[in-house]
């Protein structure tokens, strides 16, 4: 039986990333402690066909590996018929495409489902004074959140608490940033299903 994830207490230190996480305005990106690293970039659909976001940039004769900014909608800005495709959405991952996450991130430690998990909501979209929202709860009861989550907003960061791996969908982009072991890194980016890729993090991007 699953369950959505229960609010943690205020003074829960969060596996030490509680301070880290107050002050990421947007969703939490680290820069160390961490094998490897990956974008899942977030689904374009045209009616039932699922896009890879470089099939749509063809369109306009461009790739992504030639896109200088961060992985927002303005990547597929300009494009002929962009307008009328679905997604990417912002700020989530869909459905879809979490499953298939956490699929991987099961598989990538030894505790599976029972990979105990802390997850925040990106400070700017809590109400203005409001304490940090966070909670924990197990890595199989994700799904379980998401669909219970009434404004339809999975946490912008989620981790396992032992460190294995870190989630970050910051708050204004369109896709996930995943951080963990060279084997779930991979095992992402060899995934057909999903459309992962290899890009600079937020930090290098932006020159910070």
């Amino acid at each position: 039986m699953t369950s959505p994830w229960a609010r943690a207490a205020e003074d829960d230190p969060l596996d030490g990333l509680r301070a880290a996480l107050t002050e990421a305005d947007c969703g939490y990106e680290p820069q160390d402690g961490h094998e490897d690293r990956c974008w899942i970039l977030h689904s374009v659909h045209d009616g039932p066909v699922r896009l890879r976001w470089d099939e749509v940039l063809a369109r306009a004769g461009r790739r992504l590996a030639d896109w200088p900014g961060t992985l927002s909608h303005l990547v597929l800005e300009d494009v002929p018929g962009a307008d009328d495709l679905e997604g990417p959405d912002p700020a989530e991952m869909d459905r879809a495409c979490l499953a298939r996450l956490v699929e991987h991130l099961v598989l990538s430690g030894p505790q599976g489902p029972d990979t105990p998990c802390g997850a925040a909501q990106a400070p700017v979209s809590t109400p203005s004074g409001e304490p940090l929202i966070a909670r924990r709860g197990r890595l199989g009861d994700a799904l379980a959140h998401h669909d219970a989550m009434p404004d339809l907003r999975f946490p912008a960061t989620w981790w396992a608490s032992d460190g294995g791996w870190l989630v970050l969908t910051d708050h204004d982009l369109s896709a996930t940033e995943v951080f963990g072991s060279r084997a779930l890194i991979e095992g992402l980016l060899a995934d057909p299903w999903l459309d992962a890729v290899r890009r600079p993090g937020i930090a290098e991007t932006l020159g910070d």
